[in-house]
């Protein structure tokens, strides 16, 4: 399936990109269009699903929040490399995917506010990209070039990247308009040090990243701090919080190749596959249906490993009477999902497994039911009403009052995070935010039982955690990965074969 491609699905929806038969001249660039793709990308569209006027419509949102005389610069990543002349896939800065959908390395907007010296629309949008090169293309495939970077991504000017530093050395050497003019950038203006030894020891997904800006726009890096600067982060993300209706419709079809890809590796699961077989088949799912890869590494642990939150070697052997932790999502459109489920090996529950599972899906449907703008709650008041109802149905299995520091052992993580262009779409906004309609979830609690004698021997190193996709209504909800099956009756179905796999 594909883009505008889930035509089908979305056939009724006014801003789905319509296929047409209507002749264009062939534009080639560095990835998926119409013209070249039109299984993938719809008529009018830049990216599946998303058309150009939406592109166009954040960059004005975007401009309307700086102030007059304020330039912004967002810089695109660089291939990124495993070893010499090896590079793994690339993926683009998601803030620059936002703003323009341009998918190519070594890319950077400038978005210039001057309503006097652009009075059209009061900024100027300037991509700077690498120019064709016949020569390169021959090995790397093609580029949109100067020219792509005005005819399909709408830039009102196009530079060669290797302008750029020019560009900025202009830009950081000259006064800016008035005083409340300022460089908007996420790009640091002093050169980034490595970790201390008292910041470098926290868990990998809670370490900083150093994002792998294209080499053209370091030269920030070398400059002194620059007082009239501002964080790029303190105005994008609000915008990106809100999902539109095309967004939500790309979401909804990255949440369906996710949750069927989950199906795939339910169906495949017995005693004795290994879990790397298992992540090869959630993998192979979400790309046969469509999607560009996985969104993140997956978690795939059986047995006691799922009490490893972030468990991914996936190299074990799964045993009879196990459970499966998968935590995988596929990325679609730029999109991605985020699901987790949590099945047997031998595709029967146990009784003790079955009485902690569905203590599980009690408190995640609860939460799930507090995501409507009308319920006045973010996901802090979420996290807090998942441990109190966590709290009393491990007191009840346990036959015992549990405490908040043994709960913090048994659910340590929270209840969920924003999510779109990003897995954690967007960090920076704070957990306290109430939701609003429009905004993208994830639901997710869990229970994670060590293996100690201070737990029934029935539940000791079973580790249970369900989690869904949920875009926030005004009244109600929508589940983007209902797909992924999560009642007992109905994994055990799956498990068993009764109910296949779908495309």
């Amino acid at each position: 399936m594909a883009t505008c491609a889930f035509r089908l699905l979305l056939s009724t929806r006014r801003h789905a990109c319509i296929r047409t038969t209507v002749s264009v001249r062939r534009l080639t660039l560095g990835q998926p269009s119409h013209a070249t793709h039109p299984h993938l990308v719809g008529s009018g569209c830049i990216t599946p699903g998303i058309q150009t006027a939406e592109y166009a419509e954040r960059r004005r949102r975007f401009a309307a929040a700086m102030s007059e005389g304020s330039v912004a610069v967002v810089a695109g990543y660089a291939l990124r490399y495993a070893t010499g002349g090896i590079f793994h896939e690339f993926h683009q800065n998601t803030d620059v995917f936002y703003l323009t959908g341009f998918n190519e390395p070594d890319a950077a907007m400038l978005l210039e506010k001057d309503s006097a010296k652009y009075p059209d629309k009061g900024f100027q949008f300037t991509l700077f990209v690498r120019p064709k090169d016949s020569a390169t293309e021959i090995w790397d495939g093609p580029r949109a070039g100067l020219e792509g970077a005005q005819l399909h991504f709408g830039a009102d000017v196009a530079q060669p990247i290797h302008r750029l530093p020019e560009r900025l050395s202009h830009l950081l050497n000259q006064p800016l308009d008035n005083s409340s003019s300022q460089i908007i950038t996420d790009l640091p203006t002093v050169p980034i040090l490595p970790p201390s030894a008292n910041n470098g020891s926290g868990h990998a997904a809670s370490a900083p990243s150093l994002p792998a800006w294209t080499p053209y726009a370091t030269l920030l890096s070398y400059t002194h701090e620059i007082n009239s600067k501002k964080p790029l982060n303190l105005i994008l993300p609000h915008h990106r919080l809100v999902k539109s209706e095309a967004e939500i419709a790309v979401m909804r079809e990255s949440g369906r190749i996710a949750g069927r890809a989950h199906v795939d590796a339910m169906v495949a699961t017995k005693p004795g596959v290994t879990e790397a077989f298992l992540h090869s088949v959630v993998d192979h799912g979400v790309r046969r249906r469509g999607a560009d890869a996985l969104s993140y590494v997956p978690v795939v642990a059986s047995g006691k490993n799922a009490l490893i939150l972030h468990y991914v070697v996936n190299r074990q052997v799964c045993r009879e009477g196990e459970l499966i932790l998968m935590d995988a999502g596929g990325e679609y459109g730029g999109y991605a999902s985020d699901i987790t489920r949590t099945w047997p090996v031998n595709g029967k529950f146990t009784e003790p497994q079955k009485r902690l599972y569905n203590a599980v899906l009690k408190v995640q449907k609860a939460c799930i039911d507090k995501c409507t703008e009308r319920a006045n709650i973010s996901l802090d008041g979420i996290q807090n009403l998942a441990f109190e109802m966590l709290k009393v149905e491990c007191s009840k299995l346990f036959k015992r009052r549990l405490g908040y520091s043994e709960m913090n052992v048994l659910y340590p993580h929270h209840i969920g995070h924003w999510i779109g262009l990003d897995v954690h779409d967007v960090q920076s906004v704070s957990r306290t935010t109430k939701l609003r309609k429009g905004m993208a979830v994830t639901i997710e609690p869990g229970l994670y039982v060590p293996d100690t004698d201070a737990y029934p021997a029935e539940y000791r190193g079973i580790g249970i955690r369900i989690e869904d996709d949920v875009v926030v209504g005004e009244n109600t909800y929508l589940v983007l990965t209902t797909e992924a099956p999560k009642e007992v009756e109905d994994v055990e179905a799956v498990c068993a074969g009764l109910v296949g796999s779908r495309e």
